[in-house]
């Protein structure tokens, strides 16, 4: 009950309550699958009363408990591996192939020129500031003081926790479509036309979860090629303004 007061006191302080969400139905999903697999292989079970001390008390210390316990663990442990499996072999491949990618592109100067030009004709119509090329390298100028390798790694440090919480997200998405499976099959009221909603629903969401993680673990990578470059476009931009004031 405690627990409960603290988890509307989250919800009401403004605080995320989607980690909690998502263990009360991971929890939720374990159990029905567990149960499913124990009616297949066990037949089916009824519940004890709860004023059954007796029947309670046999069910744990005579070790009758440890048949279902040991259903919902292995039930946990094979989604949570499967999931990952599913999971890193859509995106690692996917990820390396896009770090290759950012890693060998290499910016030309004259591009460059083109895209801050394209850049400055847009804020003459839309913006309140002229966006001239020497605004922007001297805006990259005051900023690239905060670049340093720290910042990069906390971004990392930051990004690394929000790539944890959309794989369990999937991993619980993984386990929702079993379960949704399962009472398909078996609750008669479910139908074609909710099984087919709700499976879109969890696919399309476990695309794009795929799609987020593999954005944010090549964005560090990004951030830094684009650092280099700036970097280099600087240099070769502040030589020019040197070379043309000694003429």
């Amino acid at each position: 009950m405690n627990d409960l007061f603290f988890f509307i006191g989250d919800y009401l302080k403004g605080k995320s309550i989607l980690p909690s969400i998502r263990r009360i139905l991971n929890f939720l999903f374990n159990l029905s699958i567990s149960s499913f697999l124990f009616e297949k292989i066990y037949g089916s079970y009824s519940w004890l009363n709860y004023n059954d001390y007796k029947g309670i008390l046999d069910f744990f210390i005579k070790g009758n408990f440890f048949i279902p316990f040991s259903i919902f663990l292995v039930v946990y442990g094979t989604t949570q591996f499967l999931s990952m499996i599913l999971f890193l072999s859509f995106n690692y491949f996917k990820a390396v192939k896009l770090t290759k990618e950012i890693l060998e592109y290499q910016f030309k100067k004259d591009i460059i020129d083109q895209r801050l030009k394209e850049i400055n004709e847009v804020s003459e119509i839309v913006g309140p500031i002229n966006l001239t090329k020497e605004t922007l390298v001297s805006l990259y100028q005051n900023l690239r003081t905060k670049l340093t390798t720290e910042a990069f790694e906390n971004m990392e440090s930051s990004l690394n926790e929000s790539k944890q919480n959309l794989e369990a997200t999937f991993s619980l998405a993984f386990r929702m479509m079993i379960a949704i499976s399962i009472y398909f099959i078996y609750i008669p009221q479910f139908g074609w036309f909710l099984y087919s909603i709700a499976a879109v629903f969890i696919l399309v969401g476990m695309y794009v979860i795929m799609i987020a993680y593999r954005f944010l673990d090549v964005f560090p990578t990004l951030m830094r090629k684009l650092h280099h470059q700036a970097e280099e476009y600087l240099q070769i931009h502040l030589k020019q303004e040197l070379s043309n004031s000694q003429k």
